[in-house]
């Protein structure tokens, strides 16, 4: 999806997944640009953005997956590239964003858990502000310590068209190696945020809600192609591929049509040869055809 000269999708694989339904719209605090994409269980994913112009401001992005907020991004005044964000983090681990089967349940008692309510959506918000740095000097150890994330049952009734949810990957720990340097210090201005939101779900949910189109299935066109075929006659001779090949639904009708004109030209044909046939004359027995027919010959001389 693109906004201006920010822009951001996902990808699996490191192929960018197709969006479908885009709608975007704009406030005077907020400009918001929304699409449904299909997700995948059991596939890992990121999140990348970019940034085509210079500005003369900062810019910090975060990702947001299921209503987990991930490490925030700020890059400096006049940055233009690409970032992106494949994984929850801490100090000390990482976990990988993966599409996972979402688990329902009929409890009651869950109905209303604000938890799960963006069950369902990845988040980008984008902030334009004032960039600054400072020295910071770090001490000692990483803490080995854990990245917990609920990940638990949601409401059947929440999350009707949700058949997919995101569950972090195993933890991996992070080599990072603390030194003297500088923290990055970010306050936003009052410029509108740009909200980057990727609904997902099943394709085949997608397609029944009209919101993807159809995938082909080749089994059926072998059955349509296969049942088209007995009507065919083939007649043998070199193959002349037809310069204007018809799709397989408008072959059948043609054929019928086809079939159809043969007969009446058929039919017309037997008519002319009908009419074009001499006389039969019936002859009496005894006579052969070939015989030449008696001359009577009278005498008028006579009184």
């Amino acid at each position: 999806m693109i906004f201006g000269d920010l822009s951001a999708y996902v990808f699996i694989d490191d192929q960018e997944l197709p969006e479908y339904a885009v709608v975007a719209s704009s406030t005077p605090t907020e400009n918001r640009i929304t699409c449904w994409i299909a997700s995948e269980e059991g596939k890992k994913f990121g999140v990348r953005w970019m940034n085509a112009a210079e500005q003369p401001w900062g810019i910090r992005a975060a990702v947001s997956i299921d209503g987990v907020r991930c490490v925030g991004q700020a890059v400096r005044p006049g940055w233009v590239g690409t970032k992106e964000r494949m994984y929850l983090s801490n100090d000390s681990v990482t976990r990988d964003f993966m599409f996972s089967n979402i688990q329902l349940t009929d409890d009651d008692s869950m109905l209303n858990d604000q938890k799960s309510k963006d069950i369902g959506q990845i988040v980008l918000r984008v902030e334009t502000g004032e960039y600054k740095t400072k020295p910071v000097i770090k001490h000692g150890k990483l803490k080995n310590h854990t990245l917990r994330v609920q990940e638990g049952k949601v409401h059947e009734r929440c999350k009707k068209a949700c058949a997919h949810r995101v569950i972090f990957a195993e933890e991996v720990p992070r080599q990072v190696h603390y030194r003297p340097g500088r923290s990055i210090v970010f306050k936003p201005d009052d410029r509108p945020t740009t909200v980057f939101v990727f609904k997902y779900t099943r394709l085949d949910i997608l397609q029944a809600m009209d919101i993807a189109p159809s995938t082909p299935n080749n089994n059926s066109s072998k059955e349509e192609a296969n049942d088209y075929g007995d009507d065919i006659e083939i007649i043998d001779g070199p193959y002349v591929p037809s310069s204007l090949p018809l799709p397989p639904k408008d072959v059948k009708p043609r054929i019928q049509h086809l079939e159809m004109e043969l007969q009446r030209l058929r039919a017309q044909l037997a008519s002319i040869s009908e009419d074009q046939k001499p006389s039969r004359v019936k002859l009496e027995c005894g006579v052969s055809r070939r015989q030449k027919p008696a001359i009577e010959i009278l005498d008028l001389t006579k009184d």
